[in-house]
């Protein structure tokens, strides 16, 4: 990654000038997107161990996961870039690193072995040109369903293991005058529940060889047209509030019995601890239905900008072995609802959601990766969640009609 340095140290000194970030050496702003509770909760335990060893944070929450990415970028090309920032990797970030914004922590990650401590599918997405520009901190899984227990058992209701076994469950609840989905309008949500739908429905051979190939043949095929009649059949569970509602809202609804399930990923369950409730017990965890086992990850991570001078390298390499410390993998992912990132953090502690998590992991075969994360291209990502979206909020699309546009979306995209 020589090339990759030089280019970004050139690109920062030309660009960026003397910041406020290089004032002191061990001083880092974090520009996150981390504003709910349980999120809040989560990070200010790797403050705290940051702050430990003598660094200075200065935090910058901005809401929403797309105006924060798009303020860091922007900070980054009019030269006043965060030190840190919050970002998924993929295709995206490499596009920051092609044009030298990114400054890399290889140092630290071969130091720490950050190879044989992450799964491949992770190392390979946070690097660029052979070196880390990325700290992962967590393992998040997408295709999680999270249910009421208490609603269920006075439905007489089992937890579903088929779509078929949901529709009739949802129908039941309907009838009974609950809301069988809480779900929060946007389009990311709906893009979670529609690939939870996607393997279920195709198994996890089918949902990888989709993202990974963006075939004509599998976009048109009978597999396709069942996942979207199935998404269809989904749309008159969900209540006439939830255009727009934030995913933590909806989780909310479960925990309190205003809804009984939610197709979430699990950062749900820090939202559940924070509410006094351990994940497992009175609010139920099971992967959303499905033929075969999988777990569609997702990661957050920390991206560091390419800063002017020197000042700013030893706050970002503290930052990034901070991240990893087996102690702060522990405490901060037991409040964020998601899994240690290195593969040998002890288990233990964590809940019996979190304890399937990390056991079906171990089996590599239920590897699969998040559209919205770095499954496929940005641009790719960005058409998928717009024509999920327009789907699932259309009263007149037909599942053809549907499958027609994510077909075409895709296609004008890649």
């Amino acid at each position: 990654m020589k090339k990759f340095s030089t280019v970004a140290a050139c690109a920062a000194f030309l660009s960026v000038g003397v910041s406020a970030g290089a004032i002191h050496a061990q001083t880092a702003e974090v520009l996150h997107w981390w504003t709910s509770g349980s999120e809040q909760a989560a990070l200010a335990e790797v403050r705290k161990a940051f702050e430990a060893k003598g660094g200075t944070w200065v935090d910058t929450p901005i809401a929403g996961g797309s105006n924060a990415r798009a303020a860091a970028v922007n900070r980054m090309l009019g030269g006043d870039p965060a030190a840190v920032f919050q970002f998924s990797i993929g295709q995206q970030l490499r596009e920051l690193a092609d044009q030298g914004l990114l400054a890399n922590v290889g140092k630290i990650a071969e130091e720490e072995n950050w190879d044989e401590k992450l799964p491949p599918l992770i190392v390979k997405a946070a690097k660029y040109d052979g070196d880390y520009i990325a700290a992962p901190i967590n393992i998040h899984g997408e295709n999680w369903m999270f249910y009421n227990k208490a609603v269920l058992d006075d439905a007489g209701i089992d937890v579903p293991t088929s779509w078929d076994d949901f529709i009739a469950a949802a129908e039941k609840l309907k009838a009974a005058g609950v809301t069988p989905i809480g779900l929060g309008g946007q389009p990311w949500q709906e893009r979670i529940m529609f690939n939870s739908v996607l393997l279920g429905v195709g198994g996890r051979e089918f949902y990888a060889d989709l993202y990974s190939t963006l075939d004509d043949d599998l976009l048109e095929s009978d597999t396709m047209h069942q996942v979207f009649e199935t998404f269809a059949a989904l749309k008159p569970f969900v209540d006439e509030s939830s255009p727009g509602r934030n995913w933590n809202e909806a989780t909310n609804m479960v925990i309190k019995g205003d809804a009984a399930f939610q197709f979430m990923g699990d950062w749900a369950k820090g939202e559940i601890i924070a509410a006094g409730i351990e994940p497992g017990t009175t609010v139920g965890c099971a992967f959303a239905p499905a033929v075969d086992t999988a777990y569609i990850m997702t990661v957050d991570a920390f991206a560091f900008s390419a800063m002017d001078g020197e000042d700013a390298t030893p706050a970002q390499e503290k930052m990034a072995q901070v991240m990893l410390e087996p102690d702060v993998q522990i405490a901060f992912n037991m409040k964020k609802g998601s899994i240690p990132a290195r593969l040998d953090v002890p288990s233990d502690s964590f809940d019996s959601c979190a304890q399937t998590a990390i056991k079906t992991l171990q089996d590599k075969k239920t590897h699969l990766v998040s559209t919205g994360l770095f499954g496929v291209p940005s641009a790719v990502s960005g058409a998928i969640d717009d024509s999920i979206s327009n789907f699932w909020n259309s009263a007149d699309m037909s599942p053809k009609e549907g499958q027609e546009q994510f077909h075409e979306a895709i296609s004008y995209a890649k």
